[in-house]
């Protein structure tokens, strides 16, 4: 009985020790992604690794707003930007298994009475050409949108934010020419015509379909800035004169009150390929649903329907960035529209999801976020 009592203490005391071994471990590891995100001058950020089965570490950090004290908290919003590409996917990925469309539907079966008015290099297009990058479409990515908005609301003042309407005007622009070697596209215009589809396919809008997805998934991703849930959540912050949105070298808030003219246009026909908001740990739970997907295990989706989304086409799959790194599969994406900036991988093999969302978009704030991933990576993945 002695002896029963002196083992059971000693595992106990073991037990005690490897628990308070990784809580101390977690704390360096905030610690450490704390001052680099000082060095960098970071106003805020939310962070997180995990597992197939557990959030191994995550936590809010720094600031809400810069001349503030309001602190980060883990329960804070972030704006994600083109993260919300691979989410449209997996919510694709959903109607996909249910049989309501598929991978290679042509966006001319379901708008046929678009094609009177639309190029003919356009009339081939499929699903999954739409969500990989597969296209000639112009670029809704970069300053050139501005031409194509502008474009789109002379010719139709009386239909502005209009997804139809917006579509039928892209299918008559000139398409754009690849150089050597180029596989893919980048556009979110493709996310455009993707949304008409299942609009189309399913009977349900996006936000309809975002709310089913939320729901059947337990999160809560929102449509728009962090201050649709309140005033006070985490604002936007950029260095104006590289952004192209004013003359200041000084890091300074800019939320979504400020985007005025064709940047609200912007936002809108962004909506399905990157205008959302979202937590760390709801973040963090959709990556170990894909992570748990991509090791063979059906469960929202069928195991083929993850692959497919992750795999289905060279270096951009279906929203996301696919590469072979140190003999992984290594799966990432990012996200900014220039005042906040989000970065989500999956490395299969290693069996762990890394997420970072920084409340700066650019200057020497995306070098700070580079840099703990790589702390992170090295930390967690080798």
């Amino acid at each position: 009985m002695k002896k029963a009592m002196i083992l059971l203490l000693f595992f106990t005391g073991i037990l005690i020790n490897c628990n308070s071994q990784i809580i101390n471990t977690n704390h360096q590891v905030i610690h450490d992604v704390d001052s680099i995100r000082k060095a960098f001058h970071i106003p805020g950020l939310a962070f997180g690794v995990a597992n197939c089965d557990s959030i191994l570490v995550a936590s809010g950090l720094g600031i809400r707003q810069i001349n503030t004290s309001d602190s980060v908290t883990i329960n804070d919003y972030f704006h994600i930007a083109s993260l919300g590409k691979g989410l449209t996917s997996f919510m694709i990925g959903k109607l996909i298994d249910e049989g309501t469309i598929e991978w290679d539907t042509r966006f001319f079966d379901l708008y046929p009475e678009l094609k009177e008015t639309s190029r003919k290099e356009y009339l081939d297009l499929k699903l999954m050409d739409l969500l990989s990058m597969r296209t000639t479409l112009r670029s809704l990515n970069d300053w050139n949108v501005k031409q194509i908005i502008d474009g789109y609301n002379e010719k139709y003042t009386e239909d502005r934010f209009s997804y139809y309407k917006f579509a039928e005007y892209a299918l008559t622009l000139e398409p754009v020419k690849y150089d050597s070697g180029q596989f893919y596209n980048y556009t979110s215009m493709g996310y455009v015509l993707a949304n008409l589809m299942i609009k189309r396919a399913s009977g349900l809008n996006y936000s309809q379909l975002l709310e089913k997805t939320n729901k059947d998934l337990g999160v809560n991703f929102i449509i728009g800035w962090p201050q649709v849930i309140n005033e006070r959540q985490p604002s936007g912050h950029l260095i104006p004169a590289q952004s192209g949105w004013g003359e200041s070298n000084k890091l300074e808030v800019l939320n979504g009150e400020k985007y005025t003219d064709w940047g609200e246009d912007f936002l809108f026909y962004n909506i399905p390929s990157g205008h959302h908001s979202v937590t760390v740990q709801d973040y963090l739970k959709y990556l170990q649903i894909n992570l748990n997907g991509l090791s063979g295990q059906d469960n929202y989706l069928k195991s083929n329907t993850y692959d497919f989304l992750f795999n289905g086409a060279k270096e951009y799959s279906m929203g996301w960035g696919n590469d072979i790194v140190n003999g992984n599969h290594y799966y990432s994406h990012s996200g900014s529209v220039g005042n906040f900036m989000a970065r989500a991988i999956i490395i299969k093999e290693s069996k762990i999801v890394i997420f970072i969302m920084l409340n700066a978009g650019n200057g020497e704030t995306i070098g700070g976020m580079h840099q703990i991933i790589n702390y992170l990576e090295k930390k967690y993945s080798t």
